[in-house]
């Protein structure tokens, strides 16, 4: 923090940006070990949480792969191991056999709600240090520096 204040950097700035940062790392690496325990990867994890809410419709590859920031040949790819375990299933589209649509399985919704238990209780013990009125302005202050985001940068450009 000293090079970048020496830099003529904004210390407050800095720390904030490098909490947030920290703390969005950390999370990955916590959402990845319990997604891990019930068998999923954060890849896979995206997908079925695109899936799951579409509340039951169906999604091409085409918009599962714009949903989460991958190539459509990256799609394929986890789109191949998730049918191998069971949890999704594809099909082609009854009105345009060249087009195939995604849906979640049964088993596929049981992993979406087993690794949403998980991750609720990593989300609730990192919270656990906030009491509720602070939970509520936390949550409004990253609103408003998402919002911020928003505005400055083409919502296309930005990682979903």
């Amino acid at each position: 923090m000293a090079a970048y204040v020496a830099a003529g950097g904004d210390e407050q700035v800095q720390r904030v940006t490098t909490a947030v940062n920290r703390v969005g790392r950390q999370l990955d690496r916590w959402y990845a070990t319990q997604l891990a325990g019930v068998g999923l990867t954060a890849d896979e994890w995206a997908v079925l949480t695109r899936l799951a809410r579409a509340g039951g419709e169906t999604l091409t590859p085409s918009q599962l792969a714009e949903q989460t920031s991958v190539a459509p040949s990256s799609m394929t790819h986890r789109l191949d191991k998730l049918v191998d375990k069971g949890l999704v299933s594809r099909g082609p589209d009854p009105d345009s056999r060249a087009r195939v649509l995604v849906t979640l399985s049964r088993e596929g919704w049981e992993s979406f709600r087993e690794a949403m238990h998980a991750l609720d209780r990593v989300e609730r013990d990192v919270l656990a240090v906030l009491d509720s009125a602070q939970r509520d302005q936390l949550a409004a202050l990253l609103d408003l520096v998402i919002g911020g985001i928003d505005d400055l940068v083409e919502p296309a450009t930005l990682p979903r």
